[in-house]
């Protein structure tokens, strides 16, 4: 069984993430960039020359015409960031398109590589796992929280008996803990699934990895990140709009359309994000106890006393006869 988060102290700590927590998700990362860079780059060569039935260059140091026409303007193809592909060939309609394959998949790899290496860290040590400290930062935040609720008083020896409690209770159990805790069944249904997953074996983290995941996401990254998030899709449509238009209007050459692919990889990447942003967010009528005691409390006010004005009225004509009576 793994050691798990039981003091504020620990909390604080884990706030800063050491030299080797940062080296090792970097180097993991940088290395699914360039695997899934080698697993696309043929895979995209077969879509030109099998689906579009075109002729593909992309041999380092060739020199070939920029155009099929053209026999004065040479160009270098290059596997990683130049390939000249002739659509059409044997007809009349004949083309070369100079194509740059780095630009276009770098966002999705580096995407999928985050991704990646996330889980993985998440799975690793605390001590060397990037992702894994994050999650339990958010244990050690929301179980604080709660031995505030629960004792109102911030006490580190009382964590222990909470995550105890949290652990080892039942599904009838934690319903109770919603009033209790002041906290949607879901949420404490996560905190339950995220203990559960600290403290058990590597082989557990690995096949449940997304029980850690969610409380992260849930509790940090989409209550901080969502506004910022949203922001940059925006931005990359705004991006794509104005490329669109440059190649409308004729100022990106058609035969060069690897800054219109990239526009489009950006805006998609930016999309996949926002919406595993989505998935892990709170639903937009889930309300928390207290939001729907108060709630309750106003409705029932409403039906006692009348309209909110009547209201403000009463406590005018109460606050006139205290003031002349004083």
């Amino acid at each position: 069984m793994q050691k798990s988060i039981k003091t504020t102290k620990e909390y604080f700590e884990l706030t800063e993430h050491n030299s080797r927590q940062i080296l090792i998700f970097s180097i993991i990362t940088i290395f699914w960039v360039v695997i899934f860079l080698e697993l696309l780059l043929p895979l995209m060569h077969y879509f030109f020359s099998s689906f579009l039935k075109g002729v593909v260059y992309n041999k380092t140091g060739e020199v070939l015409q920029y155009s099929v026409e053209d026999s004065d303007t040479k160009a270098i193809t290059s596997y990683l960031f130049s390939w000249a592909i002739d659509l059409n060939k044997g007809t009349s309609l004949v083309a070369r398109y100079w194509f740059n394959p780095f630009l276009t998949l770098i966002l999705q790899s580096t995407l999928f590589a985050f991704g990646i290496s996330a889980l993985i860290t998440s799975i690793l040590p605390r001590s060397v796992g990037y992702m894994h400290q994050k999650i339990e930062r958010e244990i050690a935040s929301l179980i604080d929280k709660i031995a505030f609720i629960k004792f109102g008083y911030h006490s580190e020896n009382r964590h222990s008996e909470v995550i105890d409690d949290i652990l080892h209770a039942d599904l009838i159990h934690l319903q109770t803990y919603v009033d209790e805790f002041k906290m949607p069944l879901d949420d404490i249904k996560i905190l339950h699934k995220a203990i559960k997953w600290d403290s058990s074996s590597l082989l557990y983290r690995i096949f449940h990895v997304n029980d850690g995941i969610r409380m992260y996401m849930r509790f940090y990254f989409t209550v901080r990140y969502n506004n910022t998030i949203l922001g940059l899709v925006y931005m990359g449509a705004a991006v794509l709009i104005i490329i669109i238009g440059l190649r409308g209007l004729k100022f990106i050459p058609p035969t060069e359309p690897s800054l219109v692919l990239f526009a489009l990889g950006l805006e998609f990447t930016l999309l996949i994000i926002y919406a595993i942003v989505m998935i892990y967010s709170r639903q937009e009528d889930e309300f928390t106890p207290e939001q729907a005691t108060s709630h309750n409390e106003v409705l029932m006010l409403g039906k006692d006393f009348g309209s909110s004005k009547e209201i403000e009225n009463l406590l005018r004509v109460f606050i006139n006869k205290k003031s002349k009576s004083n």
